[in-house]
């Protein structure tokens, strides 16, 4: 008898000593999804009360920024997507073509290193905007929107960078893009840029979904919606995460550009391909010196992802030498009016769906109504542009 009650009390201890370890591994859990997510102090009574600061920024919390690993938006580089659809930018819907290129580039914005991505936005085959965008990963896998440096093109020519912003200059602040451990009812700020009336939020609506599109079907698809709270008319963009994917379907809720996009292409750059996007990035970098000195002026030149850190290199963080031709380095580059040429698919291999891509998103920027007879501009020989008036239009959210 005494026997048996010796098993049965030891039996009672092995249960309660495996309960106990699940309960602290669970705490651990826990803590680390809390430390992804926590939020930062009180509210801030100058943010919409659904776009508040979801993570405190922090330079020490990004030891490895640039392997962007987060499962919803994983930025490999070499990486490329094309998303097709249409917009109504004025004349009705016409045909809109996005293509994404995650480049092997880095420029250190705020204390940390971000991930060059080179964005080219055509309408009806003609390219009307070129942009590079800025993205770092933290310890806990946020992903961070670090700046925005995009060029806008009418008929073929260059007419300005009006809404460049970068994080850590004329009080912009970087934002989350995509949460590590994103939850149905989880709103964040992706970034504010007060000079440019900058301010984008972001609401997780939906998870478990699935959706089909041109470059395949994907289950466990994370649905977002974004908005500018500084032009309530402009509606809400929706957008399709697949796990290991990223961004493979975007649409439009009120909006009156309406745009649309699926994820019609995914292609692995070789060298020559990679190559490619980063003599177009270098250009981008070169002329925004120019186009945005006050403010793009305040970062160092983009330049290689340094190799694995040995004992005589310089403490992470530093700035890396002027890339050759970029602005300090011995030779001047010369202003480029013209619009950039679309990307082909020279220097490509296409992948097969599930190759982990990252999404391009909607354009913001400004309408251009035409007024008055053409001019000359006075910086190039072969430069024209068009008097014109500027209405400002929605920030679109990334």
């Amino acid at each position: 008898m005494f026997g048996d009650q010796r098993s049965r009390l030891a039996l009672l201890r092995t249960l309660g000593a495996v309960a106990l370890a699940a309960l602290a591994g669970a705490v651990v859990l826990a803590a680390s999804q809390a430390g992804a997510v926590s939020r930062v102090g009180p509210p801030d009574p100058s943010l919409p009360p659904d776009c508040q600061r979801a993570v405190a920024f922090d330079p020490a919390q990004f030891r490895r920024p640039t392997r962007i690993s987060n499962r919803f938006l994983p930025l490999v580089p070499g990486t490329q997507l094309v998303l097709e659809g249409r917009a109504n930018r004025g004349g009705g819907p016409l045909p809109h073509r996005v293509t994404f290129t995650v480049t092997d580039l880095v420029k250190v914005i705020n204390g940390v290193s971000t991930r060059v991505m080179w964005d080219v936005d055509e309408n009806e085959g003609e390219v009307v905007e070129a942009e590079l965008a800025f993205f770092a990963q933290d310890n806990h896998r946020n992903v961070w929107n670090f700046g925005e440096y995009p060029e806008e093109y009418e008929d073929g020519f260059f007419i300005g960078a009006p809404n460049t912003w970068i994080a850590g200059v004329a009080d912009a602040e970087a934002g989350i893009h995509m949460l590590a451990w994103p939850e149905v009812g989880n709103t964040y700020l992706q970034g504010l840029a007060p000079q440019v009336e900058f301010l984008d939020c972001a609401r997780v609506h939906a998870d478990g979904q699935s959706t089909c599109v041109p470059a395949g079907c994907f289950n466990n698809v994370l649905v977002t919606h974004e908005r500018s709270p500084l032009d309530p008319a402009g509606g809400v963009q929706t957008k399709a995460h697949a796990p290991g994917v990223g961004i493979v379907e975007v649409g439009a809720l009120d909006d009156p550009e309406g745009e649309t996009l699926v994820l019609a292409e995914v292609v692995q750059l070789d060298e020559a391909g990679l190559a490619q996007a980063r003599d177009e990035a270098l250009k981008l970098d070169q002329r925004a010196y120019r186009a945005s000195a006050e403010v793009y002026g305040e970062t160092p030149p983009l330049s290689p992802l340094p190799p694995p850190q040995s004992p005589t290199d310089p403490p992470p963080g530093a700035v890396a030498a002027p890339v050759a031709g970029a602005p300090g380095a011995a030779a001047a580059p010369a202003p480029a009016p013209a619009a950039p040429a679309a990307p082909t698919t020279t220097g490509k291999a296409k992948s097969k769906s599930r190759k982990r891509v990252r999404r391009c998103t909607k354009k913001r920027g400004r309408h251009v109504v035409r007024r008055g007879p053409r001019r000359r501009a006075t910086d190039g020989p072969k430069a024209r542009v068009r008097q014109k008036q500027i209405k400002r239009c929605k920030r679109r959210p990334r």
